[in-house]
């Protein structure tokens, strides 16, 4: 069994059409934000998500293959390999988690518990994202001060976060919670250079 994502370009040719649940309205429950390790519980908001994601042209989200039993078993399968360290050569373990308030999902996040050369100039010890029907009303900074406790946990106490250079959405969110830049560097993203600001967060 295994875990099959789609870039942008597939995803689209797959759910063309599927707009029955893009950017719905979410009433959101505010004061009842948290982190749970993906689940059924938040299965069909978050495949209702994937919509949103595509609509908007998200592409670093990973549009995951869920047309079958078999691929829902093998989504969740593969996240508790991460979780538990069985990963592919080059990857590195990490612990996904999703963002709900008890009815929906709002956002995925990962936290990974070490660093290869790849990930210490693009990626860094946590990414994380929120479903575009919930841009806007400050969740990212909720979910990283949620994701950034996971990482203590875990023992990550001196996590790094990258981000793009104009991406000043996440640049609010990384610095409000602590982030303190301490490189910028060029890297290169499809044959285009992008200017990669890295941060780091002290944790103890």
């Amino acid at each position: 069994m295994y875990y099959i994502c789609m870039d942008i370009k597939t995803a689209s040719n797959i759910l063309y059409g599927r707009t029955d649940h893009i950017m719905r309205d979410l009433d959101i429950d505010f004061d009842n934000l948290h982190l749970v390790v993906p689940c059924m519980e938040y299965f069909d908001s978050y495949r209702d998500a994937i919509h949103e994601y595509l609509a908007h042209r998200v592409e670093d989200f990973a549009y995951p293959v869920l047309s079958t039993k078999r691929d829902i078993r093998a989504f969740f399968k593969h996240n508790e390999d991460f979780r538990c360290g069985k990963v592919p050569k080059g990857f590195v373990p990490a612990s996904a988690f999703w963002l709900v308030d008890g009815k929906h999902y709002l956002g995925s996040g990962d936290v990974r518990h070490i660093l290869n050369d790849n990930l210490r100039r693009m990626g860094g010890n946590i990414g994380y994202s929120i479903r575009p029907a919930a841009w806007g009303k400050g969740l990212g900074t909720v979910q990283l001060m949620l994701l950034l406790r996971e990482a203590y946990y875990l023992g990550v106490t001196s996590p790094i976060i990258t981000c793009f250079d104009k991406n000043y959405a996440s640049i609010r969110v990384i610095e409000k919670n602590g982030g303190v830049l301490i490189n910028r560097i060029e890297n290169n993203i499809k044959g285009e250079p992008r200017m990669t600001r890295i941060y780091q967060i002290d944790l103890n």
